[in-house]
């Protein structure tokens, strides 16, 4: 049997609680650290009940017993009757990521298949209390001085809940009472049944020796409708107290009582109402009809009847014989307010919607850039006026369409502290992660296209970085190491730092390794200075490790993370010192629709290099190189430059012919953590301009990122640094 995917009810709910099981994933990491948390535990249980709602109305039976089983969990928590632990946390984390398989399966259109019934079990182990062992109470049959005391006061108490209908009612309710307090969940006699003289000695405890009502005066009271004299007083006691109330003052002040009271202690039913009134304000008491065979008794639990104080009873909770209804003054009531609905202030689109926008934005840059060449080459004022009021509002609704497509980083950061948390436990390691800048937004596509990166990143840091909390303890330091992981936004593009305080990178031990392993010979190796050897562990198949474990030890991470950055247009720096800790650098753009570039013109063709990757523009003499190792070099600031003549790989004129004497543009890149020098034949300036995939002929060409217009109309091919090191170089 299949789901019906077009159905938006199972739509919303996939979105909508596919949101509260990311955020459960961060909240369990979170409640482990702060188990006494109680409003993140109320917070868990209602992300549980919510799925196991959606999932029950959709007849997602699978999700609604896992659901069910991990709300039960989180119930016992709430009530304090267990404590959050290590082993708990295993088995509900578990849960999250059968939740997560079932909804992966849920999007295909199948029905998910229920969890192992070994973890079903596993939770129900858990929704036990730690302590549900029965306390056992000891009593003696003769009722003591102490019980006696005790037994009043919890007849006080429930004297004060409670009005009860007869007298036969009141014995049994304040029986049950008395049996609740004195037995407990076993006694002393192996029966249940009780004997006619324990029966004897707790009746005289309730009411006093001799005290309790003999059977003709429960006939009596039951067959009677009428409030007796004693009930009425029990009454008036219950609400003001015992002797508190004074009926001459009450009365008296009535002006409404135009009959004398009555000598024979009766009261008539004008002087119930005014009591009524006077006790609970005029027209606010609301007297319940009872019917004779069903009693309603509401009794508050007393834990501790040596403290117990009296409470006052809420007057619709009091039992009263219906009043006849008599003629009395309209009283008005106050109009309730209205609550206005609050309208939505969001709506959910489709990112597919949101990216064809941004095209037609992209279009409108374009179309702009061309009106600003055309204005500067016609001069004409009013054009130019005109075309500077273009370019302003295209640029507000460049910005207002791009903040429709970003999102917080938070989704990304969000799945770090599992990633941590479960890393630190299988290498037992002690491991805290801080993030900050979680609210730094980034285009969406961008947001996806770092998760893996930045799990590589991380789990780098915990593996290779921080160090066993004997060895920390060792070398002077917190037995607990930190990963800090920081999101920030810088002019056009966004930073993100991953921070560790753990051993550092040795520069001589990483030369050594890339000698080891064949990436390069030891003359070589020699030169680099400290920077180049920390992009060493970039390289394909780099590793500290010697031994391959599921963590780490194949050198395969750590590439992933040059290639994935490269093919954002971003960079990567390292920076580590040996014994106190690394952090890795990451530099991105804030978009991947909209680039700012900087244009060049090689043999009349223009291309745009990814401003992100300039570093600056040198105007220097070309006749000052020189070749080192087979490699044209320049010196710049006592230091060598790689040199390279971008019309070498990008001009196919065979008429062409480079300026390789004289002073000429030489824009310095960063490629890989390495600065290069690219020799171009005239700069013509900063562009913003929207990346065209490149047709079926020329896709997956290296070192070609896509192409766009100019403002001239002319096409320029965007330029893949990284790309063209690695088809042109290497």
């Amino acid at each position: 049997m299949s789901i019906d995917l077009d159905d938006e009810i199972l739509q919303d709910f996939l979105v909508e609680a596919g949101e509260i099981l990311e955020l459960l994933g961060e909240q369990l990491v979170e409640l482990e650290n702060s188990p006494e948390d109680n409003e993140l535990l109320n917070a868990i249980f209602r992300g549980f009940h919510t799925i196991k709602g959606g999932a029950g109305f959709l007849a997602l039976d699978a999700m609604v017993g896992v659901c069910h089983k991990a709300e039960d969990v989180f119930n016992v928590l709430r009530q304090g009757e267990r404590k959050v632990n290590t082993e708990l946390m295993d088995v509900i984390l578990q849960v999250v990521d059968h939740l997560n398989d079932m909804f992966a399966i849920v999007r295909t259109g199948k029905f998910p298949e229920p969890v192992e019934q070994e973890l079903l079990d596993q939770l129900q182990t858990y929704t036990v209390p730690e302590s549900s062992a029965p306390t056992v109470v000891e009593v003696t049959v003769e009722v003591t001085a102490e019980e006696e005391i005790a037994a009043e006061e919890v007849i006080e108490a429930s004297d004060s809940a409670l009005v009860t209908e007869n007298a036969a009612d009141a014995v049994e309710q304040e029986f049950e009472l008395m049996l609740g307090l004195a037995e407990g969940d076993a006694s002393e006699s192996a029966s249940d049944e009780i004997t006619e003289s324990e029966f004897d000695n707790l009746l005289d405890a309730l009411h006093g020796k001799g005290g309790s009502p003999t059977p003709a005066e429960e006939k009596n009271a039951a067959a009677s409708d009428e409030i007796t004299e004693t009930e009425f007083d029990d009454l008036l006691d219950a609400l003001h107290g015992k002797g508190s109330f004074n009926a001459e003052k009450v009365v008296g002040s009535s002006a409404e009582i135009s009959e004398p009271i009555v000598a024979s202690g009766d009261i008539t039913e004008a002087e119930f109402d005014n009591l009524l009134d006077d006790l609970h304000g005029k027209g606010k008491f609301k007297a319940k009809l009872i019917d004779d065979n069903i009693e309603e008794v509401i009794v508050k639990p007393v834990e501790k009847p040596a403290q117990t104080t009296k409470s006052s009873v809420e007057p619709e909770k009091i039992k009263t014989p219906a009043p006849v209804a008599t003629a009395k003054p309209e009283v008005k009531k106050a109009e309730p307010t209205k609550n206005v609905p609050q309208a939505e202030t969001t709506v959910r689109v489709d990112t597919q919607t949101l990216d064809n926008i941004m095209n037609m934005v992209g279009e409108l840059v374009l179309v702009r850039n061309r009106f600003q060449t055309l204005a500067v080459e016609k001069g004409d004022e009013d054009i130019v006026k005109a075309v500077g009021n273009l370019d302003i509002v295209t640029a507000d609704l460049q910005l207002a369409v791009m903040k429709t497509r970003m999102q917080p980083i938070k989704k990304v950061f969000g799945r770090f502290p599992r990633v941590v948390r479960d890393l630190a436990r299988s290498l037992k390691k002690e491991i805290a992660l801080v993030l900050v800048g979680e609210e730094t937004d980034l285009d969406k596509n961008l947001v996806e296209a770092l998760a893996d990166p930045l799990v590589h990143l991380i789990r780098n840091a915990v593996d290779h970085g921080i160090e066993l909390p004997e060895d920390r303890e060792a070398a002077g330091k917190k037995r607990e190491g930190t990963v800090v992981l920081t999101a920030s936004q810088e002019g056009d593009h966004i930073e993100l730092r991953i921070k560790d305080d753990g051993k550092g990178m040795n520069a001589d031990l990483l030369r050594g390794i890339a000698v080891t392993k064949g990436l390069m010979d030891e003359e070589s190796a020699a030169r680099l200075d400290d920077k180049e050897c920390f992009n060493l562990i970039f390289a394909p198949g780099f590793s500290t490790k010697t031994e391959i474990s599921d963590v780490s030890g194949r050198g395969v991470g750590m590439d992933v993370v040059k290639t994935r950055i490269a093919q954002m247009n971003g960079t990567v720096e390292i920076d580590s010192v040996e014994g106190v800790g690394s952090t890795i650098i990451i530099k991105v753009p804030l978009t991947l629709a909209i680039m700012p570039t900087l244009m060049v013109k090689l043999g009349g063709q223009s291309f745009a290099l990814p401003l992100a990757s300039v570093l600056e523009i040198l105007d220097l003499d070309l006749g000052a190189t020189k070749v080192v190792d087979g490699q044209m070099v320049i010196m710049v600031r006592n230091r060598a430059l790689p040199l390279f003549y971008l019309s070498d790989w990008l001009v196919s004129d065979m008429g062409y012919v480079a300026n390789k004497d004289g002073h000429g543009h030489v824009v310095v890149v960063n490629s890989g953590g390495r600065q290069i020098g690219f020799v171009v034949d005239q700069l013509i300036g900063q562009e913003e301009v929207v990346i065209k995939a490149l047709g079926a002929k020329l896709h997956g060409l290296d070192g070609l990122a896509g192409a766009t217009i100019t403002g001239d109309g002319q096409i320029a091919l965007i330029l893949d640094v990284p790309g063209m090191m690695k088809k042109y170089v290497s």
